[in-house]
């Protein structure tokens, strides 16, 4: 058997390998050089159907002659896949995509040279001083690509700065430079991310560019930054499910218990947008109450709330439940919380349910659905109905609300922990000599423990905004 057929049936073996998930192919020659780079939804189905397809141009012939090895490189979606193949086909210039570099039909991304740049799709570099990366070959996933970075990191969407803040504001995809010109230091530490990552991505999807950036940012102890990657990423995890469920509704969670809750409470409308708010407190000491948010069955942790109680005193729950209530009201028409809910549930009975109806009557908000579940007998209590909603045990619709319930519960729960700890922290660091109230909130900003700060390296703590060396030594002294 001579050496080319022994490559040939080597080859075929490893097609028959290759993964079936998004990612990109690199056909080589017999030298090992690159000769051409692909993407593809699916590996194996793309690099098979060049041996199916029975006619070819005669370039992709010529191409297929010289082939003696496939590379694969596996990314995490098909849009991953797309940056790395601009990427990979930028750096190694393969011949047989030459068409692709020069051709100048095919789209690009751009960053504009405005004071305040946009991430936008094109297919001509007429701006000198804008930047460009590129070009790519599916301007359907590219745009995808933008819509999925638009959404994550708050840039202007907007083709002219308008004179209000626009809904991308009020939904938490903008930082609004409209009305905020003093965000110019933030709005270019997103477009530097992005860049960062639009230049680098070579092997690395979104998600890892992401998860690094935050390790980064945690070992040089900028915890705003590591905390805002952190978000990024729980929030792309979310975006993915949530677009996997809009495209397969019937696999996985699908919308089952969306559609049984609106036919079992005869709601006009399918309830996509569930809140649910819970409290939390030990004798009515560091109360609080939590807001959490359901997206067609899956957490939207972008809209999850939590409120200190502040107008209570003593147990009260309704009370509570009131207070949270109107400031996410309150909230939403200031612009600080997103749109209002197709649906609000209280973790409660009859009373909880008549004590926020209170508030939404007294904020004018009629067209809101409210419920309210009682835990001991899993009782769904409604305005419209005098007697409590069962749901048969096992249901969707009751599955999907304990879901809810659960969480609110875990997320109240949680936050009154943390504060409870603070208040333990705020009476150590009281203790301190030369530690003021500024200091001290400094520091309880800064760190999410008193261990996290007892570690901290003296160098690092005197360089945070109101410590010196000799106030950071105190402190470490003390703590150790």
């Amino acid at each position: 058997m001579s050496n080319r057929s022994h490559r040939l049936n080597l080859l075929k073996e490893k097609l028959g390998r290759l993964p079936q998930t998004p990612g990109v192919y690199l056909f080589r020659g017999e030298s090992g050089e690159i000769l051409y780079v692909g993407k593809a939804g699916n590996l194996r189905k793309r690099v098979h159907s060049y041996s199916r397809e029975r006619s070819h141009a005669p370039k992709i012939s010529v191409l297929l002659g010289r082939i003696s090895d496939v590379e694969v490189i596996e990314t995490q979606t098909e849009v991953d896949a797309l940056l790395l193949e601009a990427e990979l086909v930028r750096k190694h210039r393969p011949r047989y995509n030459t068409q692709l570099k020069d051709d100048k039909s095919f789209p690009l991304l751009k960053i504009t040279s405005d004071r305040f740049p946009r991430l936008i799709v094109t297919r001509n570099q007429n701006e000198r001083k804008a930047v460009y990366y590129g070009p790519y070959t599916d301007a359907k996933l590219l745009r995808e690509a933008v819509r999925i970075i638009n959404s994550l990191f708050p840039i202007r969407k907007c083709r002219t700065l308008p004179k209000h803040a626009c809904l991308y504001y009020h939904i938490g995809q903008c930082i609004a430079p409209c009305i905020q010109p003093e965000v110019k230091t933030q709005y270019d530490w997103l477009i530097s991310e992005i860049k960062s990552f639009l230049k680098g991505s070579s092997r690395k999807s979104l998600i890892e560019y992401l998860s690094d950036r935050m390790k980064e940012a945690a070992s040089e102890y900028r915890f705003e930054d590591a905390q805002f990657f952190k978000d990024q990423i729980e929030a792309l995890g979310w975006f993915r499910k949530k677009r996997f469920d809009l495209k397969r509704p019937e696999g996985g969670i699908g919308l089952r218990g969306t559609l049984e809750l609106k036919q079992k409470l005869e709601m006009e409308r399918l309830p996509e947008k569930i809140v649910c708010f819970d409290v939390s407190n030990i004798q009515g000491a560091q109360a609080v109450a939590a807001k959490v948010c359901f997206y067609r069955e899956l957490s939207n942790t972008l809209e999850y709330r939590r409120y200190q109680i502040k107008t209570v005193k003593g147990i009260d729950d309704y009370q509570m439940i009131q207070e949270a209530l109107r400031r996410m009201v309150v909230g939403i028409r200031e612009g600080r919380e997103a749109a209002l809910p197709d649906l609000i549930m209280i973790d409660g009975g009859r009373g909880h349910l008549n004590a926020a109806k209170k508030i939404l009557d007294q904020e004018d908000c009629p067209e809101v659905q409210l419920i309210s579940i009682a835990k001991r007998f899993e009782l769904v209590y409604t305005l419209q109905r005098k007697d409590p909603v069962v749901f048969p045990p096992g249901s969707s619709a009751l599955r999907l609300l304990q879901k809810i319930r659960d969480e609110a519960h875990r997320f109240a729960i949680n936050y009154h922990r943390h504060l409870r700890r603070r208040k333990l922290t705020e009476s150590i660091l009281d203790q301190i000599e030369g530690i003021g109230e500024k200091r001290k909130k400094r520091l309880l900003s800064s760190f999410q423990s008193i261990d996290e700060l007892r570690q901290t390296p003296v160098e690092i703590l005197a360089r945070l905004e109101g410590m010196d060396e000799r106030s950071a030594r105190r402190v470490l002294d003390f703590l150790r």
